[in-house]
């Protein structure tokens, strides 16, 4: 690769300081998409190692956990001025360090343009297991129709089986211990139905989100059944329009528990929001199954695109 006229980029390692100086970009140019959270960038820095530069307008982000010998991974550059300038500018970092470049989990407007404006010089994959699940905020909030009458069962079972032991509440700074205890019993619970590398690689995420609650500006819902914890769950804007569900957790042993903390947590925390981004189902076939039995109102797809 030839070096000449061609200038390196800065980055650094997102830290909770950056957030609001992320949001600004992956509000605007992130499509909605969970893969452009600052809230994710930071909380699943061990997973990708997001490291930022923000220059001549620009957020360009590197996926530093993800490079290897060959290639240097990014997201798409995120700005309203020149856009292909910006995609060059990346090109021409990755050749400086003497590699190829892939940009990781493009949405389907970001693949068109790199493709048309550089021509013949990448190759695409979509991601099928990467693709985004959105949901209309009603689906949620009221699960209508045939295809959620047995969720509606559920939920007026609950009900009646415990409307007098239930209180429904704001997850707050206050409650950030009692979660924590919740969440550790949970994963002690569930290791024999879940991969153990994945639940401490979780773990590790909520207690970095729990240790910065506020910072990150997230909201939650708690479900407290005879005064304790039985479920809860918590998110951040991603934009004006949607809303980004992190975590959810409740107790299985009763009934009907996780469409209750879907229905209330959206009643109380998206209030402004048009769409509930539900992420990923990372090819596991039950959550897939889950997932598009909710009957999401439209799929963000993603795509890895990777220079010749």
């Amino acid at each position: 690769f030839r070096k000449d006229n061609m200038v390196e980029l800065e980055f650094k390692p997102v830290d909770i300081e950056d957030i609001d100086r992320i949001y600004k970009y992956t509000s605007l140019f992130g499509e909605g998409s969970c893969q452009h959270s600052p809230v994710s960038m930071y909380s699943l820095y061990d997973k990708y190692g997001d490291s930022i530069c923000i220059q001549d307008g620009f957020l360009y982000t590197l996926r530093n956990a993800l490079c290897d010998d060959k290639y240097r991974v990014y997201l798409a550059p995120f700005g309203d001025s020149d856009l292909k300038k910006a995609y060059k500018c990346l090109i021409d970092d990755a050749h400086i360090h003497g590699k190829k470049i892939k940009f990781y989990t493009l949405t389907a407007a970001q693949k068109s343009f790199i493709c048309n404006e550089f021509a013949g010089m990448f190759d695409v994959c979509e991601t099928r297991d990467l693709s985004e699940y959105i949901y209309a905020k009603e689906t949620f909030e009221a699960f209508p129709g045939k295809r959620h009458a047995r969720r509606r069962t559920e939920i007026r079972s609950f009900w009646r089986d415990y409307k007098d032991r239930t209180t429904i509440e704001p997850l707050t700074a206050e409650d950030l211990d009692e979660v924590l205890a919740f969440t550790k019993d949970w994963l002690i619970n569930n290791v024999d139905t879940h991969d153990v590398d994945a639940l401490k690689k979780e773990l590790k995420g909520i207690k970095k989100h729990i240790g910065n609650y506020e910072k990150l500006k997230l909201t939650g819902t708690l479900i407290r059944i005879d005064g304790n914890i039985e479920a809860f769950c918590y998110g951040t804007g991603l934009n004006d329009e949607y809303y980004d569900v992190l975590i959810e957790k409740g107790n299985r042993d009763i009934p009907g528990i996780y469409r209750v903390l879907r229905q209330e947590s959206t009643k109380l925390n998206l209030n402004g929001y048009k769409y509930v981004n539900f992420e990923e189902d990372v090819g596991d076939t039950g959550l897939r199954k889950v997932k598009e039995s909710y009957g999401p109102e439209f799929m963000i797809d993603k795509y890895i695109v990777t220079e010749k």
